[in-house]
């Protein structure tokens, strides 16, 4: 879980591109191939031991945890809690997974950057950008969610989530460069990060939104004149 993703976060960043702008693998590139890897061992290791259903297995465990976590919960709110919970629950998880990922890449960017010990220019965030043939990735992945049916389904489900991830980073870093073009940039910021630890699946939603309308007509380069929206 740490070691295999953390090889390949430094093997893809390392790795020389002549196109890009600081002539080494763009973030966006590092962000895509982390995704894919956790999206394979979600579907890998769900299928492997599906058992019976996964679906029912992940509620029968959740059930479990309700009652040694919550024991103040009736049968009532417990059982309605895991159904909420259990659709999603693989997804949610693999995308905590990827957030623990990355916040550790950055900071561990930042503190070399510091020191004067990257072997690497420090990536600009705010012009992160998603390779287009992952935009490809993420439909079929829709389509396979919406066509199959039962423990592939489900799987299919919670895979899209976390194929979304890599937008919600990119609509993060729209979200960034629209506020520094306003007068009250950190104002800005706060309140858009406790509307979205507020209202997190809903903001999530939107977030990713914002970034798929960035791949596709430029939001930077609409919204704010002079940026350089085409580079990573």
């Amino acid at each position: 879980m740490h070691v295999i993703p953390s090889w390949l976060i430094v093997q893809q960043a390392l790795r020389p591109r002549s196109t890009s702008p600081d002539g080494y693998q763009t973030a966006g590139y590092v962000l895509t191939f982390v995704t894919l890897l956790v999206a394979f061992v979600l579907v890998v290791t769900t299928m492997a031991g599906r058992g019976d259903g996964i679906e029912a297995g992940i509620r029968e465990l959740l059930d479990s945890v309700a009652r040694t976590a919550a024991p103040a919960l009736d049968d009532s709110q417990r059982m309605l809690l895991v159904e909420e919970v259990t659709p999603l629950f693989l997804g949610f998880s693999a995308v905590t997974w990827i957030v623990m990922l990355v916040v550790n890449a950055v900071l561990a960017q930042r503190l070399l950057s510091n020191r004067g010990m990257s072997r690497r220019p420090t990536p600009r965030w705010s012009e992160l950008r998603i390779p287009d043939w992952f935009d490809y990735v993420l439909v079929s992945g829709a389509v396979a969610a919406l066509s199959l049916g039962g423990d592939y389904g489900f799987v299919a489900r919670n895979a899209i989530i976390v194929l979304l991830t890599p937008y919600f980073f990119v609509g993060l870093a729209v979200v960034h460069q629209m506020a520094r073009r306003t007068s009250m940039p950190a104002m800005m910021l706060t309140v858009f990060y406790m509307m979205l630890l507020v209202f997190f699946v809903v903001a999530a939603v939107l977030v990713a939104a914002l970034d798929i309308a960035e791949q596709w007509v430029g939001v930077r380069r609409r919204m704010l004149p002079g940026s350089r929206s085409g580079t990573n």
